[in-house]
């Protein structure tokens, strides 16, 4: 372990201009941080320290008033204090009793000098003491940093730069990265283990002031991600030279992180092929899986379904342009995303899309919440850039049970896609909740819909159009109400009588049959067909 940079109050009560000092002090008190020194005699202190302050006072504020003794005392500790030192003679005789009981009680410091001292010896020699540890501070966190370098540069992993932050800072080293088992340094019986982990998790290391501050916690970022992580615990308060230690160790080993997802998504940028050709229905279920199996051993595959997003195509409406090197970075944090909701990622690049493969570990129930969680954290990432991936219509195809199938939910996602090119961005983008949307595409596909909408609603269009008739409106209300006057007039805010005006002018126009079943059922759809083609009809 390096030097722990770090003056307690026991350390400086052995100095040369301590040593006629009567120390007033539990072992607790002994071991309070001094970080600074300062000369204080005004009484109102609270809002003129940063804390760790030792404190020289004569007393002339309070000396003769208990309770602004006890005040002073009291604002000391509530703003971190280290310690109090007291000149006795000149204006303090002796220490008021209460003021004692409260600095026992609270492990609080009182350092009396029973003889004159010069303050000004105190702080000149503490605080050269203080400098001199910030040049020793500065120079280690140099050589940290060299050290880090070299093991990044030697491409060995994680765990040397672990061993190195223990080494460094002398404390139990915990490494959690998501999704993987957990890591220490020194390593932990796994029963403790596993009790270090939990009370991590559940937030009981946090609960008391004193584990708050023999615990450190730096989360490892990157691209606005987080994928793991890093802890640092010690029996005692925690250094500020362990804590610089611990923020140059969480940035070495996001690099290292970087780098490693970095190779692993170029080495997957080569199984492209592999997975076009699933697409394409040219791997039975036997290679799929074996393929999986390699790819994430011990897996449980339910089903799978492919997630389209459209390439955004750059300024002015030219092909897309496709950045490599950015869209594996964003693969990579979909991959993450994904993986927490129980879902295996294959990305692809084809053409114009981004293309998703999920393998499901969880099951159909709740694939659809799973797909949308992911899906807007995979947006939120992205919030405030300006080479946006995701952030446009996206399109999810049928959850297929047979993995072989895979191509028939690429098919149907480009569906899902293509429809909403006519509609705009539907609230659910599955293909299995596109329902008449469906058929009407279809419809639309075989050119069959101007066809449809003029048989059944071309009169109607047409009446509108010269008499301002709002017939279309007034067949959607009623049909949407099965039928019921009552509901349509109130619906349509008109009388009665002009209801039943209007419904007759409707079975004029479509034959007093429409309202059997099978005429019906064409005429809604024709109403549905309308609306995917015109807007909605008001």
């Amino acid at each position: 372990m390096k030097t722990v940079l770090q003056l307690t109050v026991k350390d400086i009560l052995n100095r040369p201009l301590f040593r006629k000092a009567e120390a007033f002090a539990n072992e607790a008190a002994l071991n309070r941080t001094v970080k600074w020194v300062h000369i204080m005699e005004v009484i109102q202190v609270g809002h003129l320290l940063n804390g760790h302050e030792l404190i020289l006072s004569t007393g002339i504020g309070w000396h003769d008033d208990e309770e602004l003794s006890l005040s002073f005392v009291r604002q000391l500790i509530d703003s971190g204090a280290s310690g109090l030192c007291i000149e006795l003679g000149t204006y303090a005789k002796r220490p008021f009793g209460k003021m004692k009981e409260l600095a026992m009680r609270e492990s609080f410091p009182l350092i009396f000098f029973h003889e004159e001292v010069r303050y000004i010896d105190i702080t000149q020699d503490l605080h050269a003491h203080f400098i001199h540890q910030h040049h020793r501070m500065v120079s280690e966190l140099e050589a940290l940093s060299a050290e880090l370098n070299q093991l990044l540069l030697s491409g060995k992993g994680i765990l040397p730069l672990l061993r190195l932050l223990h080494q460094t800072t002398g404390a139990q080293t915990a490494f959690f990265p998501h999704g993987a088992e957990a890591v220490f340094v020194p390593q932990l019986p796994r029963a403790k283990a596993d009790q270090f982990f939990e009370q991590w998790i559940y937030g009981k290391m946090l609960e008391t002031a004193q584990t708050k501050s023999s615990i450190a916690h730096r989360p490892i970022l990157a691209l606005d991600h987080l994928f793991a992580d890093l802890l640092i615990h010690s029996g005692q308060e925690l250094s500020e030279f362990q804590i610089l230690a611990l923020d140059r160790c969480a940035t070495a080993i996001a690099q290292e992180m970087m780098r490693t997802k970095y190779m692993e998504e170029r080495r997957r940028h080569k199984d492209d092929l592999w997975a076009i050709d699933w697409l394409n229905g040219k791997h039975s279920t036997k290679d799929i899986r074996a393929y999986l199996g390699a790819y994430k051993p011990n897996s449980k595959l339910t089903g799978a379904a492919v997630c389209l997003f459209e390439y955004p195509p750059a300024d002015g409406g030219a092909a897309p342009v496709h950045d490599g090197s950015a869209l594996i970075q964003k693969n990579m944090v979909a991959r993450s995303i994904f993986e927490g909701e129980g879902l295996l990622l294959l990305p692809l690049t084809l053409q114009d899309e981004i293309v998703f493969i999920m393998i499901d570990q969880l099951g159909a129930a709740t694939f659809k919440e799973r797909v949308m969680r992911a899906v807007d954290r995979l947006r939120k990432t992205e919030r405030h850039q300006e080479a946006a991936l995701f952030s446009s219509v996206v399109g999810i195809g049928c959850y297929m049970a047979q993995l072989s199938n895979i191509s028939e939910s690429y098919l149907t996602a480009k569906e899902t896609l293509a429809i909403q090119k006519d509609l705009g961005p539907l609230p659910s983008p599955f293909y299995s909740d596109l329902h008449l949307r469906k058929i009407i595409y279809a419809l639309k596909k075989a050119d069959a819909l101007p066809a449809l909408m003029d048989e059944y609603l071309g009169a109607i269009v047409n009446y509108d159009r010269e008499k301002n008739g709002q017939l279309l409106l007034t067949l959607k209300i009623y049909l949407a109400h099965s039928g019921s006057k009552q509901d349509t007039a109130k619906a349509l805010h008109i009388a009665r009588q002009t209801l039943y005006h209007r419904l007759d002018k409707l079975a004029a126009l479509l034959g007093d049959d429409y309202m059997e079943p099978d005429k019906r059922l064409a005429v809604e759809l024709a109403l549905c067909s309308y609306e995917y083609v015109h807007g909605t009809i008001k």
